[in-house]
């Protein structure tokens, strides 16, 4: 995870991109939501673990539309749907930074509350 936050940093601080499109670590391990970070400091909430299931592609559509370039994470089942959405033209290629990333496979919320109670 450090090496993801390490690069966007570096792609921020030298104004490659305007913002970073990631996850943001919530209240509990398993409370990860799609966010966007604009500086490095406020990289300190990203994380990529086993609860970061949320699809970003979808998140380009908004992020196309303002200035800038947006890095994007992609697992690589993200990367179906960010084509998809290139293909219908839902958003500037131009606009995007696009990082694949490994996926080793998502955590099952509803497993792991069944047997913690």
């Amino acid at each position: 995870m450090q090496e993801l936050i390490n690069r966007a940093k570096e792609l921020l601080e030298a104004g490659e991109v305007a913002r970073v499109l990631g996850w943001r670590k919530g209240e509990n391990v398993w409370d990860v939501e799609p966010a966007f970070f604009a500086t490095a400091e406020e990289l300190s909430e990203f994380v990529y673990n086993g609860f970061c299931g949320a699809n970003l592609s979808k998140y380009m559509i908004e992020a196309s539309k303002l200035e800038g370039k947006t890095l994007v994470f992609l697992k690589p089942c993200d990367t179906y749907s960010f084509n998809q959405l290139l293909t219908e033209h839902r958003f500037d290629r131009e606009k995007v930074y696009a990082v694949g990333i490994p996926c080793e496979g998502m955590a099952d919320i509803d497993k792991i509350k069944a047997i913690t109670g």
